[in-house]
């Protein structure tokens, strides 16, 4: 369990640096929505193309990798503790963070992006997030989502009233038919949901469309973890399906292009159009593949644990919930700097995972804020 404990801990630290990376990358061209843009995106070029790819690749697999990992650990914890303390273990660790980002780190970096020219940043205080005018959940909405995750597994424990004898039933690792089958499966209901939920929208800032590979993933890491499955998945599947994974990426900007991309014609994000069926089809694909290639390389390569990478696996979650402060701030910084989007990038997006760690650092040394973070 221990050597298992050090590569996920080493895999949750990348994970977390990538996020730094990846809202750093739609600040100067990537799609999607961020706080502040560095970057004219009314015309198409390469580092828009490129950052695009590069966010929808990460957007396919990385939140997912962390409700697996998430899903992993969550049998042991209410093993150990039971229903009440379990629940209230989350609510400490994953409510309170969420409530201050959202009533307090969320408006400010609303206000840094927003109106740093028009007001100070007391009276952004006292108007906006005293009366509450701003609440953002901002990437703690994966903390919320998580919170109903256990919820539904405390529920689902004490109805079904799963003993540990019952949970040792062997369920061997899915073969590739079984994963190819997944894929599909959640790639159609991924289509089918954003009918109803399109992507960018969603109750609570949870962006729905993108659930049926999260809770696939959730309730995948439960069962890794009941049944060994991190040791046995099998050298050749992975490699499969990492190749596979390794192919597709560029497929899906190539059909975007035949189906109209570049004349303006986007409808990926829902409804019933071609390009947001190929788009659920792409993701699940791209997610199977590049976590078990990362899960078989960590597992080989980053199996042990040093006083560095145990530092910031402490910090990871604190990084986690205050860079985008760090991220908009260094973005800021750089604005009035006359260098091309790529090549502020290459120097903010270190810079900002290098300065979110430090300062998780002081804050973690916080008394008692250990206990929380």
């Amino acid at each position: 369990m221990l050597k298992r404990l050090y590569y996920l801990d080493n895999l949750r630290v990348f994970l977390t640096m990538l996020v730094i990376v990846f809202h750093t990358s739609i600040a100067y061209g990537g799609a999607g929505s961020w706080y502040f843009k560095d970057a004219d995106t009314s015309q198409m070029n390469v580092t828009i193309v490129v950052l695009t790819i590069f966010t929808a690749v990460c957007q396919a697999f990385f939140m997912a990798l962390f409700f697996f990992i998430s899903g992993y650990f969550t049998p042991k914890s209410y093993d150990r503790k039971g229903p009440l303390r379990f629940l209230s273990d989350r609510f400490l660790r994953l409510g309170i963070p969420m409530v201050v980002y959202m009533l307090w780190l969320g408006p400010t970096a609303i206000y840094l992006a927003e109106y740093r020219k028009e007001q100070t940043y007391a009276e952004f205080f006292r108007e906006s997030i005293l009366h509450i005018k701003r609440i953002n959940f901002g990437p703690l909405w994966f903390a919320e989502a998580l919170i109903y995750f256990a919820l539904f597994y405390v529920l689902y424990r004490m109805i079904f009233k799963k003993s540990k004898d019952t949970w040792t039933r062997p369920i061997a690792f899915p073969t590739g038919a079984r994963l190819l089958g997944f894929a599909l499966g959640s790639g159609l209901a991924a289509f089918l949901t954003r009918f109803v939920v399109p992507l960018g929208t969603g109750p609570l800032e949870l962006q729905l469309g993108y659930f049926p590979l999260y809770i696939l993933l959730f309730i995948a890491g439960i069962l890794a973890y009941r049944h060994n499955w991190l040791e046995q998945i099998p050298p050749l599947l992975s490699k499969g399906w990492l190749r596979t994974a390794l192919i597709l990426i560029p497929v899906f900007p190539l059909l975007l292009i035949m189906t109209g991309a570049l004349s303006g014609n986007l409808t990926y994000s829902g409804g019933l159009h071609l390009q947001a069926f190929l788009y659920a089809m792409w993701e699940p694909f791209i997610c199977f593949g590049i976590c078990l290639g990362l899960l078989r390389l960590f597992q080989r390569r980053m199996n042990k644990a040093s006083k560095l990478m145990k530092r910031l696996s402490n910090l990871a979650f604190t990084a986690y919930i205050i860079h985008p402060l760090v991220v908009v701030s260094c973005t800021l910084l750089m604005h009035q700097v006359n260098l091309a989007p790529l090549l502020k990038l290459i120097i903010v997006a270190p810079v900002s995972v290098v300065l979110t760690f430090a300062a998780a650092q002081v804050i973690y040394k916080i008394p008692y804020a250990s206990r929380i973070l």
